[in-house]
């Protein structure tokens, strides 16, 4: 199968994660103190001057907020035979940073040094917190979230801390240069330079949400693709980019 890319507009400016737009939230920045605004869809996720430590967050220059989330429960392996078999553990790599918005616990628009959600640029109480549709099932018993009055919005929306169950989600965080090794429905490691291998990540080749999602289009067909695919999900290409089946 052909994994070559489409024609991309290769950049995260007007897709889905660019939050300068009055559609998508909004990201208008003050410089300092001073008045002047500019627009930088980049720096709702990434700061050039004054970033925390990379290991906070494991991204590079991360300019949102962590999860309030300490650690999270992956895919149900206690229904799967072959995860089973392959005795394979998962320790989550770059995917930490989807979920400090992705889970529901932090605001799209807070950034990690800000005390509130930030609105055109300001933090104030009364900045509205946006939060992202949550893909964790949350395990708290309902309506016992802690109040915490700078992280809720207009609406009463969140945080929607303990949504730490990913179990219903395909698995992440897991070596697929250890999988490959002993399941033999997986495809072989891929070519070097490959969009494939662009999309294991790290020494370990693991599985993480950039592996199908690339929010910046830069990717394979991800720049055309809804949900920032990075391989078509139509006809199964995407899944028989690693599956056999």
């Amino acid at each position: 199968m052909a994994l070559m890319p489409s024609v991309s507009k290769a950049s995260i400016i007007g897709g889905t994660h660019d939050f300068s737009s009055g559609t998508n939230g909004y990201a208008t920045y003050k410089y300092g103190g001073s008045t002047t605004t500019y627009v930088n869809p980049c720096q709702i996720c990434h700061i050039p001057h004054k970033a925390p430590d990379a290991g906070i967050s494991g991204a590079p220059l991360w300019n949102h907020h962590a999860s309030l989330n300490s650690s999270y429960v992956t895919y149900d392996h206690g229904n799967s035979a072959t995860f089973n078999a392959l005795g394979l553990s998962a320790s989550l790599g770059s995917s930490v940073a989807c979920l400090s918005c992705h889970d529901g616990s932090m605001a799209v628009n807070q950034s990690y040094s800000a005390a509130y959600p930030s609105a055109n640029g300001n933090s104030t109480s009364n900045s509205v917190a946006y939060y992202a549709p949550t893909f964790a099932i949350e395990t708290m018993v309902p309506g016992t979230e802690p109040a915490n009055g700078a992280f809720v919005s207009a609406s009463g929306a969140g945080p929607y801390l303990g949504r730490t169950d990913l179990t219903h989600m395909h698995p992440i965080g897991v070596s697929y240069s250890a999988a490959v090794l002993v399941d033999n429905t997986l495809q072989p490691l891929p070519a070097a330079g490959s969009v494939f291998a662009q999309m294991l990540k790290g020494p370990n080749k693991t599985v993480e949400c950039a592996s199908c999602h690339d929010i910046h289009g830069t990717i394979g067909a991800s720049g055309t693709i809804s949900h920032d695919l990075i391989v078509d999900l139509n006809n199964a290409q995407l899944c028989e980019t690693c599956h056999k089946q």
